[in-house]
């Protein structure tokens, strides 16, 4: 029964592979709010269309794919902690997957705290890509990759 679920699903992707990649279903913005004068916070933010929905960056194997944010290595630049998801989960045992998942409608922002060197000095471009799949309760989309660049600017203080 597993294996004819999956081989299904497979299936279901596949014939909606040929659909647009840019459809709106999913929106992602992209912003650096500043902490202090060395430490920023890196907003991406998904707004998805009704009845649309991607997943969480912690799902469990087997599942569909999670959405998955990388960033470019940066000499000047510190990662602090992990990628943070700010939104409302829904938890949901889906059938086609055989798994419980975790996923959000609407608006979700993770969000990642990094820090520059110190005594920087000038602009820094750091980017990055968010790896995921738009999902409703009839039909998943091939997943998709959305590259980003950011500037963090030791100049510019909080406001």
């Amino acid at each position: 029964m597993k294996h004819s679920s999956y081989i299904l699903f497979l299936a279901l992707l596949l014939s909606l592979g040929a659909r647009a990649q840019n459809d709106g279903t999913v929106e992602w913005n992209f912003a650096v709010k500043v902490v202090d004068e060395d430490t920023y916070e890196v907003h991406l933010t998904a707004n998805m269309e009704h009845p649309w929905h991607i997943y969480s960056q912690y799902m469990e194997d087997g599942g569909p794919v999670p959405t998955e944010i990388t960033f470019e290595p940066n000499p000047v630049i510190a990662l602090i902690g992990e990628t943070k998801e700010d939104g409302v989960p829904i938890e949901k045992y889906e059938d086609v997957f055989m798994v419980n998942t975790r996923y959000y409608e609407g608006t979700v922002h993770f969000i990642q705290t990094v820090t520059l060197k110190p005594n920087t000095g000038t602009p820094v471009t750091m980017e990055g890509s968010v790896l995921f799949m738009a999902c409703s309760d009839e039909q998943c989309l091939t997943p998709q990759e959305r590259k980003f660049k950011v500037t963090l600017d030791p100049g510019h203080q909080r406001g």
